[in-house]
């Protein structure tokens, strides 16, 4: 129900979706779990709840029907994993938690304690349940406003905060530990983030954000972002053509620079391949005339590389094309939805930017947040100094915790600053929050002293309803499969719990340059002051700057060898992206699935075909994260019996229009 992979896959998906693109009176939506996520708590949020329906129902939806027609790659056609699906993927996993709580509820929790110790895994996760239970039931939220716009030093705030703040702090680097470095695609996503990163004019950025009067602030950053600096929107201006692509602004720059940096690693690829294929000299000829000769084994190998040459190279080709039709989209498309899109959420954010300008120093946040990106890219870089790669500086979960304690204080610094110089901004997020949490509320309230509770809430009387009307036969059937699943979530939630144990306990890395970059003083908000620009940047001026690298050519490949980190949402987005569907390996063989060995270290190399990085024992997952094999049959028997049902049940229960 939640797998994302298959959305805004065809054409016309938007039709049936419901607000805030196209609803019908009465008919559920299509997507009822993500649908309901963005009704309840994307779309009233301050400032996206200002936005006009053409928004969503032109320029957003435009956008989305313009990539669905673009007809993107799938993980299936290049015999990888994709980026794209390891996004979803994630995606998929994380939003099943609200989707459970928003349609079943959050069961009311009577045993809050008082007391939390931050260093016992136990006392963080009965910390961070009880200020859940306290912001739906209570008034949790209220109270840490308040002591936020008194104080920036967590030290001040009651054990209770403490060992929520710890609690998310210590998933958040979990989180990123596996999108970075256990997920095939890590190391390219981080490569994408470091070259996109380095095209960002901060400095031009501060600057205009040091502007006293808010509305020439507003004004010039609109100016940096999305004025279109080219000849032809001169020569449009002046009346002399009237060309519908007038060139792009900074932001549409800096997605093309960084995807056409991808194709020409691509295309040179190509080449390479197209090269040796066309070079059929005598030395070739005669290795085909050979062939005939060789025993089956021999000729079994060889027709398997051929085939791997030709599955990389259509690769290749799909790769390019895929990066093509993107910066056709964003960058080129007419008219241009997504510029059009960014000036529509300036003007609906201005109130919320009017506050904040007044509020926060804007300037040395955007310095905090560049000195966070930083840090996370040089951390994240698995490198090795051995000739076998086996000696690899692989961060940590803990390593990744150590980070972002470090950077919290300007965090800490940031919400103090709202809460205490905007109580009118922070009023408008509160009262959201307040209502959002509502949304948890179980209509049926139970309380409950087991923070494992299996059931399912509001949602437990209908699903029993379900489940009788089922035949004897089916049920008897169904009841083991359940009960063998239950069990097997408790081993999930034991298992997280157990990793989390195992990285309040880790220490710190001792490599060099990983603890160096720990231990060293966060200069972000004290950098001096640059002299203002002369001009404001263009487009043109991110491209002056040199391809990044990224890697060290000569540098053997890295092995990784590192576990995971909590989070009980790992092992279903590793199901997830186990159970992909591959390129079969034969010409008459079953569809590979993502989890194979070769397809996973295939999947780890660079678009210059490098490999980046390889996996210990194949699969992108530590020890812990590991999912149920064999139960395949289980589930399709359970979701041919209950699927249809369920699906109803929710698509009328998310219906409200």
């Amino acid at each position: 129900m939640l797998h994302l992979a298959p959305f805004w896959l065809f054409p016309g998906s938007l039709k049936h979706y419901g607000p805030p693109f196209t609803a019908e009176d009465g008919k559920p939506s299509s997507s009822p779990a993500l649908q309901a996520l963005v009704s309840k708590f994307a779309l009233p949020l301050p400032g996206l709840r200002d936005l006009s329906e053409d928004f969503w129902k032109i320029r957003v939806h435009e956008l989305i029907e313009d990539l669905e027609k673009a007809n993107l790659s799938e993980s299936y056609d290049k015999g990888v994993i994709g980026s794209r699906k390891t996004l979803a993927t994630a995606v998929s996993a994380l939003i099943e938690y609200p989707v459970r709580g928003t349609f079943g509820g959050f069961a009311q929790v009577d045993n809050a304690h008082q007391h939390y110790d931050i260093t016992k895994a136990d006392d963080l996760q009965r910390g961070f349940r009880d200020f859940i239970n306290g912001t739906i039931y209570g008034t949790s939220l209220e109270e840490l406003v308040v002591k936020a716009g008194e104080t920036d030093d967590l030290e001040e705030h009651p054990p209770s905060t403490k060992a929520v703040h710890e609690f998310v702090l210590v998933n958040l680097a979990s989180f990123m530990h596996y999108t970075l470095i256990l997920s095939p695609k890590g190391q390219y996503l981080l490569k994408l983030m470091d070259n996109a990163n380095k095209l960002v004019p901060y400095l031009v950025i501060r600057q205009t954000l040091k502007i006293g009067n808010v509305a020439s602030m507003i004004s010039a950053m609109v100016r940096v972002v999305l004025t279109k600096m080219s000849v032809t929107s001169l020569t449009n201006w002046m009346g002399l053509t009237q060309s519908k692509d007038e060139g792009m602004n900074l932001l549409q720059h800096i997605i093309s620079t960084v995807l056409n940096w991808d194709i020409k690693d691509l295309e040179s690829r190509a080449g390479k391949l197209e090269r040796e294929r066309a070079q059929l000299g005598k030395d070739q000829l005669q290795a085909l005339k050979d062939y005939t000769t060789k025993p089956r084994e021999d000729q079994e190998k060889i027709r398997k590389q051929s085939r791997e040459q030709a599955l990389e190279y259509l690769n290749i080709q799909l790769s390019i094309r895929d990066r093509k039709q993107i910066i056709q989209t964003l960058c080129h498309s007419s008219p241009d939805h997504l510029t059009q899109a960014v000036r529509d959420l300036v003007a609906a954010y201005e109130p919320v930017i009017r506050r904040m300008h007044e509020a926060v120093d804007l300037s040395g946040t955007v310095s905090d947040f560049e000195q966070f990106l930083r840090d996370i890219i040089k951390l994240a870089k698995v490198q090795t100094t051995n000739k076998d790669g086996k000696d690899a500086v692989v961060p940590t979960v803990g390593d990744f915790a150590q980070l972002l304690r470090k950077h919290q204080k300007s965090s800490h610094r940031f919400i103090h600053q709202c809460c205490k110089n905007g109580p009118e901004l922070v009023s408008w997020y509160l009262e959201w929050a307040k209502k959002a949490a509502t949304e948890f509320k179980q209509k049926s309230p139970t309380t409950t002293r087991n923070q494992h509770e299996t059931a399912a809430g509001d949602l437990t009387e209908p699903l029993n309803k379900l489940f009788s009307s089922l035949s004897p036969d089916q049920q008897s059937r169904i009841l083991p499969i359940l009960d063998a699943h239950t069990s097997f979530l408790d081993q999930v939630h034991a298992s997280s719990h157990a990793r989390l144990v195992s990285v309040l306990q880790s220490r710190p890395s001792k490599h060099p340059s990983i603890s160096k970059l720990l231990t060293s003083t966060s200069t972000s908000s004290s950098v001096p002051p640059s002299p203002p620009p002369t001009d404001l940047p263009t487009a043109s001026s991110a491209s002056a700057q040199p391809s990044p690298t990224f890697k060290i050519p000569s540098s053997p490949t890295p092995l990784i060898s590192s576990d995971p980190g909590p989070g009980a949402y790992l092992t279903r987005w590793q199901d997830l992206l186990d159970n992909t569907p591959i390129t079969a390996s034969t010409q008459q063989g079953k569809v590979d699935k993502a989890s194979s060995p070769e397809v996973v270290n295939r999947s780890t190399r660079d678009v210059d075909g490098e490999q980046l990085v390889k996996m210990e024992e194949g699969p992108a997952k530590g020890e812990g994260v590991d999912v149920q094999e064999g139960k395949e049959r289980d589930v399709e028997f359970v979701v041919k019996c209950l699927g249809e049902g369920f699906r109803k049940l929710i698509a009328e229960r998310s219906c409200d229009w």
